[in-house]
């Protein structure tokens, strides 16, 4: 429908989206549409029979009934679904309004009567808004929630102005009392509506399990406010907003009670201008409240509302009359229902779900009641108990929006925090890592290393190794009995460093430990005592008649004394190691020659002995893998420019290249100048190129983020992207360096213009795809066209990680890949977070062009529509295959030839 094409590209709804959109915008249409029928009622009657002076009262009253509701929708809310929770609400307040409509037209119009329908009305107001923005965060995802609130908020306004206006119209000719029975008849349809919405856009997305599940024993909600600062700065700004919001109420109903004195002229007033202000708030909302959210953000949306309350603040104070009055109401009523309302909405957005259902209905009433009481205590003690006038109440107003200003300046840190702290959770759900966050103090690691499963033991021990503590020395020193050699070869690691405490006693037996790397960590440990009893033992083990324990010895003798010549003489470290290379040709058995070989090559490394190096060198040919990765760790733990050469061939190869990367490693910084030496040679490897940033994100240099940014110019995606990873990686371990921000730009521009180039060719392979007819031939050029498409998936893929790596050198590097790692989830809510996420921390320049650009990766469907929005020009097929073999990339030039020539057979 033309109609509807319009509607979605004026408000940006998207496909799938406009049926829920017009669904909840009639729906809070209705709702609002009710509230401005009965609230201009309940305050025409109470002004008109109980005035002005009555109102402090009421709002106390408020506050209280408030409370008791909440206490009971607590307790309901763990028993019963949202949606029969929101169902039961409406049936209330239809019974309820009919039940004051029946009363007023019995006349039965005591003080009580009024101010039950004051309360009453007043917390179905914030009741049911609340309600309907908690189902509008279960019906929507946070990104679509950032375009559609803004449109579905224009239903609220619009229904504020057609209720306020009807309010107008019906008020004199069918009396006050009996616009409540049509308050009642419009909620009968709301409650339709959330029925159709519930089984039409809840239902299906949700599993059974979600469909019955409740929250078990909830927890108050003051509870979990109190624990999240964020829900605590939401809980402020609403409720000094509501504090000020009732002060200048109470000025407005003041100025105009003693303006307008007859009850239907003055609700009928009261209709009217309510009306105006939604007419204001509707054009704001269509108009400017999505392009001031989504430019200036949610932290600054919110600041609009409580300066135009502080202008109107000032005009009455200095010109308290009817105008100024409505000048400052204006001001509150038009920027609360769009702008504002928007931004409050979207703070919500990453509280988790569960949390959301128990603690913004809470926030929403019962922190706004009890505002409004505080409001009226004010009123009570301050102004009506120090006798102050009307106007002097506008500087209470400004020391309210003071305080106002600072939670929103707040609160936008908090924001963003909790988005991260999300994604954090997602990540530790799915990750198989212990999470030790938690383990901050020393009685923590005390109970992890006594009581903690074998995964956290080892990596509180691992960890500990670089931070000794002999706090901890006991409970380490009990893990010498633990049953898994790998527990015990670190705790005898970590108490080598414990220099206060001598556990020979203890470590000595384990040099007989079945698990070699027990013993050679046991036989370290003796080496440290320099005693003559240490040194016979040591002797001893390396002339006993087991080869084990003297391999051992050996290995444990070569590392201890690697820096320590005279420890090498003392015991004889070359004879032994001459006599282990010796014995080497009396072994028979292959598996014992190789378990010799590797713990020999470990102890030549230890050594640094160049008379070993040929020995080293040769065995890297061995045919054994296990035997050559030996030697390359060994020529690593030498650290002599001897091995380099044959350790740089050695990247090239998948089967070595770890090890190669830990023996280059082991070289330190200097390491650097020959990767640099190797990359300007015309023959250089791109197979051996590619592993250079593994190697130096381990070396924190300037000159090695210098040569990762080299790389960055590599024709090659993967050395680019691995330079990228490495670079994150050192941002985050070594911050201090230089990371050259202001030259990201240019590589980040490049990386996009290729997305963009590799996006538009996809859709055109994909097109060409669908169009294909089935023949023999055609069949060959599908399997072909397949093949290429998937590559460019992959080129995709890979391209979009290269731009998100070079976001993180700009931004923390953690938060960027958090958010990458989940855009790629299969949960939709997961990536709408993730998304709103990172839209909030860019800044402008590149939000323009990223978000689009990450909205298009996300799609399921890729269509002519989503490259027309990011102005992407559609090539011919020709041309498709010109750009992609002007790449240089190898594989995607064979992928193309071999279509082309599929595609000139079938010619």
């Amino acid at each position: 429908m033309p109609l509807a094409r319009l509607i979605q590209r004026a408000f940006d709804i998207r496909e799938g989206e406009l049926s829920r959109a017009l669904l909840m915008q009639l729906n809070i249409f209705l709702i609002i549409s009710t509230l401005l029928v009965v609230k201009p009622t309940a305050n025409g009657l109470f002004l008109s029979q109980l005035g002005v002076e009555a109102l402090p009262v009421a709002f106390v009253l408020v506050a209280l009934f408030a409370v008791f509701i909440s206490t009971i929708y607590t307790r309901v809310l763990g028993r019963r679904g949202l949606d029969k929770i929101i169902t039961y609400s409406f049936l209330a307040s239809i019974l309820v309004f009919t039940a004051f409509g029946l009363a007023f037209r019995f006349n039965i119009t005591g003080d009580w009567v009024l101010y039950a329908f004051y309360v009453w009305v007043a917390v179905f107001g914030v009741l049911t808004a609340s309600q309907f923005w908690i189902l509008a965060n279960v019906v929507f995802n946070a990104r679509e929630a950032k375009r559609l609130f803004g449109f579905i908020g224009a239903g609220a306004i619009a229904g504020g102005i057609f209720g306020g206006y009807l309010t107008t119209l019906l008020a004199e000719p069918l009396g006050s009392e009996n616009l409540l029975f049509v308050g009642a008849g419009l909620l009968v349809f709301c409650t339709l509506i959330t029925r159709v919405l519930w089984r039409r856009s809840v239902l299906p997305v949700q599993s059974k399990y979600e469909r019955r599940k409740k929250i078990a024993r909830p927890e108050h909600p003051f509870a979990l406010i109190r624990r999240s600062a964020h829900l605590k700065y939401l809980a402020a700004i609403i409720g000094i907003g509501v504090i000020a919001a009732r002060l200048v109420d109470y000025q407005f109903n003041a100025i105009a009670s003693r303006e307008i004195t007859d009850p239907d002229e003055l609700t009928a007033f009261f209709g009217f201008w309510f009306s105006n202000f939604n007419v204001i708030s509707l054009l704001l909302q269509l108009l400017l409240t999505r392009r001031i959210v989504g430019v200036l953000g949610v932290g600054t949306s919110l600041l609009f509302l409580p300066v135009a309350i502080f202008i109107g603040a000032l005009c009455v104070l200095f010109a308290p009359v009817l105008w100024a009055g409505i000048l400052i109401k204006m001001s509150d009523s038009s920027l609360k229902q769009s702008i504002n309302k928007a931004g409050i909405e979207l703070l919500a957005l990453p509280v988790p779900l569960e949390v959301k259902k128990q603690t913004k209905t809470f926030i929403d009433v019962v922190v706004d009641s009890i505002a409004t009481g505080i409001g009226g205590l004010i009123l009570i003690f301050l102004v009506r108990g120090f006798d102050l006038s009307t106007p002097v109440i506008s500087l209470i107003i400004m020391a309210l929006v003071a305080c106002w200003l600072y939670f929103v300046l707040r609160v936008r840190t908090s924001y963003l925090q909790t988005f991260r702290l999300n994604l954090e959770r997602v990540a530790a759900d799915d990750a198989e890592e212990p999470d030790l966050s938690h383990v901050s103090i020393v009685e923590d690691l005390r109970q992890v290393l006594e009581a903690g499963a074998l995964e956290r033991v080892l990596f509180v021990l691992r960890k500990l190794k670089t931070r000794p503590d002999e706090r901890l020395a006991e409970p380490i020193h009990r893990l010498l009995q633990h049953p898994a050699p790998e527990v015990v070869e670190e705790a005898v690691r970590n108490l080598y460093f414990l220099r206060q405490h001598d556990y020979r006693e203890d470590i000595r037996p384990l040099m007989h430990h079945p698990d070699p790397r027990v013993r050679v960590a046991a036989t370290n440990y003796m080496l440290r005592f320099e005693e003559e009893d240490t040194h016979a033992f040591i002797k001893e083990q390396l002339s006993a008649p087991d080869h084990a324990i003297r391999l051992t010895a050996l290995i444990s003798l070569a590392e201890e004394s690697r820096d320590n010549l005279l420890l090498k003489q003392r015991y004889e470290l070359r004879r032994h190691l001459d006599n282990a290379y010796h014995a080497m040709r009396k072994i028979e058995d292959p598996q014992r020659l190789q378990a010799h070989k590797v713990a020999l090559l470990k102890a030549m490394g230890y050594s640094k002995m160049a008379d070993y190096f040929p020995v080293i060198e040769s065995m890297m040919l061995d045919p054994e893998p296990e035997v050559a990765r030996a030697a390359m760790r060994a020529a690593g733990e030498t650290a002599h420019p001897h091995f380099l050469p044959v350790l740089l061939q050695a990247l090239g190869d998948e089967a070595m290249h770890v090890q190669a990367e830990q023996a280059l490693i082991g070289y330190g910084p200097a390491v650097i100048s020959t990767l640099e030496l190797y990359l300007n040679q015309p023959d250089a490897q791109q197979a051996v190129i590619r592993h250079f940033p593994d190697v130096v994100e381990h070396l924190p240099r300037q000159a090695a983020v210098d040569l990762l940014f080299t790389l960055l110019q590599h024709k090659h995606y993967e050395v680019r992207l691995n330079a990228l990873r490495s670079l994150n990686t050192m941002r985050v371990r070594y911050g201090h360096l230089n990371f050259h921000i202001k030259e990201m730009l240019p590589y980040l521009r490049k990386e996009a213009g290729l997305y963009h180039d590799t996006l538009s060719i996809l859709y055109v392979q994909r097109q060409a795809m669908a169009e294909g007819q089935p023949s023999v031939i055609d069949e060959l050029i599908r399997k072909r066209r397949e093949a290429l498409i998937a590559l460019l998936q992959v080129r995709l893929d890979a391209c979009l990680e290269r731009i998100f790596r070079l976001i993180g050198l700009k931004y923390p590097p953690d938060d960027v890949i958090s958010i990458y790692e989940n855009l790629s989830s299969q949960k939709p809510d997961v990536q709408a977070n993730a998304l709103e996420y990172l839209d909030n921390l860019l800044d402008q320049g590149l939000k323009k062009v990223l978000i689009p650009l990450v909205e298009t990766a996300l799609l399921d469907a890729l269509s002519e529509d989503a490259l027309r929005s990011l102005k992407l020009r559609i090539p011919d097929e020709e041309e498709c295959y010109r750009l992609l073999l002007d790449r240089e990339d190898k594989e995607l030039s064979k992928a193309v030839q071999a279509l082309m020539d599929a595609l000139s057979g079938r010619s």
